[in-house]
């Protein structure tokens, strides 16, 4: 049974983070699958998906260790013809949302469509929390109209738990693994690594705190003091943000190259990622899932290495061996040498990353829309049930 579905999202398309990856990436899977798939978001000029409806305009703030974009009130009639004109099986919002959006799409919902709504949030700090059970006691009365809710991990399962008081079945994000594969095989390495015989590290991420970025750097100081690395090891640093230019300047003072590209586009982070012996994503928290990390995997890095913070470690299923601690004065240590190993160990390289390609089926978008949609018709049967009454 095909269905008319409408992703529903507070932000932007204009940029691909994680949540955008999410819905584009399962969207586009459940339109080859034959349904009508429809995406109703906040300001955007340059989507990379079809039947996209601009529901509001949208102001930068900060959150949750993030720059993020949130929605002005939107306009009650567009709402409603834009549901009307799409007559919609299902609404799936991504969550938390903001009541001036979402919140008065939930509200103008007909009692015939299916609500699913998919957290992905994980709390960075004390008062993250504060500012998600604020917003989910604005949002109580249109959560009621929610049938069915998702968490992309257990973290942001306990997320919605504490901030909504629902019990979400949890589903990962997707990835497409086939595309990644295919994106990475299509670029000559060698053009993105200088050199397809020295070792490669590579970050690929925004240059925030809670991303960790100096945490890699101190590895890299720390390797260098301590000789850990071959001769001729080089690192490609992809991303901009804030602190950019501190870690650039920092990197000038290393004996080992340190290559910062800036922003890379999403068609060509398959390569990047491929290049690499050792991709390093060394955040420290904020994180509900990790795709970066799968991405990673999927486009062939030979190991991929993460902080261990909650959202990461569920998402590589608590391998101690591709996990590493990102607080404490060993932090450094223990990462310098981990990078070490992971170049210098031939066995113990392609044991880590036969385990990590095994995680590639349980996270990969065919898997992931096989449940969705499962979601979906227990979300409608609802609706009909409550219809028969």
């Amino acid at each position: 049974m095909s269905y008319r579905i409408a992703f529903v999202f507070d932000d932007t398309l204009d940029v691909l983070d994680g949540v955008q990856q999410h819905i584009v990436t399962l969207g586009k899977e459940l339109a080859r699958r034959g349904h009508d798939v429809h995406y109703l978001v906040g300001q955007t000029e340059h989507s990379p998906v079809p039947n996209t409806h601009v529901m509001s305009r949208n102001v930068m703030v900060s959150a949750n260790g993030n720059r993020m974009r949130i929605p002005l009130p939107a306009s009650r009639r567009l709402i409603a013809r834009t549901l009307a004109e799409g007559d919609f099986d299902i609404l799936h919002v991504q969550a938390p949302y903001s009541p001036f959006m979402a919140g008065r799409v939930l509200k103008a919902a007909s009692p015939n469509t299916g609500v699913v709504a998919t957290y992905h949030i994980a709390v960075s700090d004390p008062l993250s929390a504060i500012g998600g059970l604020a917003l989910g006691a604005i949002n109580a009365h249109t959560h009621r109209r929610i049938d069915e809710v998702i968490a992309v991990s257990d973290v942001a399962a306990r997320y919605a738990a504490l901030t909504a008081h629902t019990n979400a079945r949890v589903i990962a994000n997707p990835v497409d693994v086939a595309m990644m594969r295919d994106r990475a095989a299509a670029v000559n390495v060698g053009a993105l690594d200088g050199d397809t015989i020295a070792p490669h590290i590579v970050f690929l991420g925004r240059f925030v705190k809670r991303k960790g970025a100096d945490i890699l750097l101190d590895a890299i100081e720390y390797g260098e003091r301590h000789r850990l690395f071959p001769a001729g090891t080089h690192v490609t640093m992809a991303g901009k943000g804030p602190l950019l230019e501190e870690c650039r300047r920092r990197a000038a003072r290393f004996g080992m190259p340190v290559t910062f590209t800036g922003f890379i586009e999403e068609s060509a982070k398959p390569a990047l990622l491929r290049s690499a012996d050792v991709a390093v994503f060394p955040a420290t928290g904020g994180e509900s899932f990790g795709i970066v990390l799968l991405e990673a995997i999927a486009s062939g890095a030979k190991v991929t290495l993460a902080g261990d913070n909650p959202g990461y470690h569920s998402t590589l299923l608590g391998d101690t061996d591709a996990l590493f601690p990102v607080r404490g004065r060993e932090t450094a240590r223990i990462l310098a040498q981990r990078i070490a190993r992971a170049i210098d160990d031939a066995a113990w390289a392609k044991q880590v990353h036969r385990r990590e390609e095994l995680l590639l089926e349980r996270y990969d978008v065919r898997t992931i829309a096989d449940q969705v949609e499962q979601v979906y018709a227990q979300a409608i049967a609802k609706r009909r049930a409550g219809r028969a009454v």
